[in-house]
């Protein structure tokens, strides 16, 4: 028959439940789980009975079997052995298993050992920058239409000479090539919009 243990100090339920509740990580029901493999363990032996009575179906009502852990939790012992695979995975239980009697292929649990909540460090997902965008040059014949529409000037001071295609919304904050998204400014101009606004063009 089947026994709970468990390792370490006497378990602080409310502690216990405030840990769980701030990692926010245990399913319910399997917490209900782990409180009722607890309540078969003993406070001072720290384990559980696995005498062989004769109450219901000569198994003491003090051994943590299967069926019993179901009825603890108001489910089935399906969902019992979901649970148990969880909370072993959550590190909160470590079950030992042996042979079965009648089936030597078949192991079942021989030991529930609870085990104290380790509460897991919180991981910060990195932040992923994206790297900068690769500039695409604007091709001359592009670069001879914005001229054209923009009369060959200037479109901050009305300069006719030194005269560059500047990005509307910067390429580095996702501007594009496209024509409306380019103007006519002098060198000048341009160096004083810098990534900026520039003043009486730039709403």
């Amino acid at each position: 028959m089947p026994y709970a243990t468990r390792r370490g100090d006497r378990l602080d339920w409310v502690r216990f439940d405030f840990e769980l509740a701030r990692d926010g990580s245990i399913e319910p029901t399997d917490k209900a789980l782990y409180a009722a493999i607890s309540s078969f363990v003993d406070a001072e032996t720290r384990r559980s009975s696995n005498d062989v009575g004769t109450v219901a179906n000569d198994v003491s009502e003090d051994v943590p079997t299967r069926q019993r852990l179901a009825e603890c939790i108001g489910k089935s012992v399906s969902t019992v052995d979901r649970c148990i695979k969880s909370l072993e995975q959550r590190g909160l239980l470590k079950v030992h298993r042996r042979r079965h009697p009648d089936n030597p292929k078949v192991f079942v649990p021989s030991e529930y050992e609870l085990l104290p909540y380790q509460p897991q460090p919180r991981v910060v997902p990195a932040v992923i920058v994206p790297p900068p965008r690769k500039r695409v040059p604007i091709s001359e014949a592009k670069r001879a239409r914005v001229l054209t529409r923009d009369g060959h000037s200037c479109r901050g001071c009305g300069a006719n000479e030194d005269l560059t295609i500047d990005h509307i919304k910067h390429w580095s904050r996702g501007g594009s090539n496209a024509d409306d998204n380019l103007r006519v400014l002098c060198r000048s101009c341009n160096s004083k919009r810098s990534d900026g606004s520039l003043d009486g063009v730039d709403a």
